[in-house]
């Protein structure tokens, strides 16, 4: 249906204007609940649906939509978020006719975050696509966004925060079940299990430490009668491995021992097992990253989880754009499904 006739359609059926219906139809104040209710029936019964491509691209130029993304910089030990950034470039190339814009703005720590969002807040963007890294810093910025109705949805992690808040992730605690019961599978009640964390400057972040968790949890639930081994590693990014006395015994136990590495650099842990001549292990981790395809094709690593960054990616900012012309947030709350990734479905790097 022809967005404009559509209307005028609505509009003498309800006797109302042109400008009443469309207030109605971009949920702006000035109607009265009665006419309201009226448009709202009209529009049902008729079903008609706002033809919002044919409006976008009549829009586009000469109003564009502004997204700012805020996500890690990029670093050696921190390649994870070019991952992400990719699906939202496929994205923007989508909706290029759209007339949407998206411009970058990256973060270190807390400080830089805080300081990264004022001036996101200031320019007054259409939209924020970021992360729930710092709590404090989540809090202060969301307070600042519903005061501007810029609408937030946040990537890769959900943590509880004192606004509600759209969350396109992977259900961490899950995840960490998942991998228990891989490893368990190859490992047994009588293995041994180790949890490592790879610790950067920046901590241990809050899906790391929901997946051991949930790790835990899949043990303490099913293996009731039973007391499982698992250690805790919290291993430092830029800091060789080191063993201690507990770790040595652990490590030169000749009985089968499972090894789960909260995020995406498991292909860190073969190298540690090779020169500590540690024997009977089997890997679990998190993303496809190149050098953890790798040591999947070799069987260093003997499953990846993914939690799909770049779809993530993409779809934060598809379903933003849904959000911003269409005023429907249901694709900006999302549950990204635990994929397991083996050597003979990795396909190619």
């Amino acid at each position: 249906m022809d967005d404009l006739i559509g209307i005028k359609q609505i509009a003498k059926l309800a006797n109302v204007s042109i400008g009443t219906v469309d207030r109605v139809l971009h949920n702006r104040a000035g109607v009265s609940k009665a006419t309201r209710e009226k448009i709202r029936a009209i529009i049902k019964e008729t079903g008609y649906k706002k033809n919002t491509v044919a409006s976008r691209l009549n829009l586009a130029g000469r109003k564009k939509l502004k997204i700012a993304v805020l996500i890690p910089e990029v670093s050696s030990n921190w390649t994870y978020w070019e991952l992400p950034k990719k699906g939202i470039q496929k994205a923007v190339e989508e909706l290029s006719e759209m007339g949407i814009l998206v411009s970058y703005y990256y973060f270190t720590d807390p400080l830089s975050f805080a300081k990264m969002g004022d001036t996101i807040m200031d320019i007054k963007y259409d939209a924020l696509v970021t992360v729930p890294f710092f709590m404090a810093e989540c809090n202060n910025l969301l307070s600042k966004a519903k005061a501007e109705k810029i609408p937030v949805v946040f990537l890769d992690t959900e943590i509880q925060l004192d606004f509600p808040a759209y969350f396109i992730r992977q259900n961490s605690h899950k995840a960490g079940m998942v991998a228990a019961r891989l490893l368990h599978g190859l490992v047994g009640t009588e293995g041994r299990y180790f949890v490592i964390n790879i610790v950067t400057d920046r901590g241990l972040h809050a899906n790391n430490q929901q997946r051991e968790n949930g790790f835990r949890e899949f043990f303490a639930t099913n293996f009731k009668d039973r007391a499982i081994s698992i250690m805790t590693i919290n291993q430092p990014i830029d800091r060789p491995f080191e063993i201690n006395p507990e770790i040595e015994n652990w490590f030169r136990d000749p009985g089968r021992k499972g090894i789960f590495v909260t995020n995406a650099r498991s292909y860190l842990i073969p190298a540690i097992l090779k020169t500590n001549n540690v024997s009977n292990v089997s890997v679990v981790g998190f993303d496809l990253h190149h050098d953890n395809l790798e040591c999947l094709r070799k069987q260093e690593i003997d499953f990846l989880i993914n939690q799909k960054p770049e779809f993530q990616g993409y779809t934060a900012i598809k379903g933003m754009f849904k959000f911003l012309t269409e005023q429907d947030p249901s694709d900006l709350n999302m549950d990204v499904p635990v994929e397991i990734i083996v050597k003979e479905n990795c396909g190619a790097d």
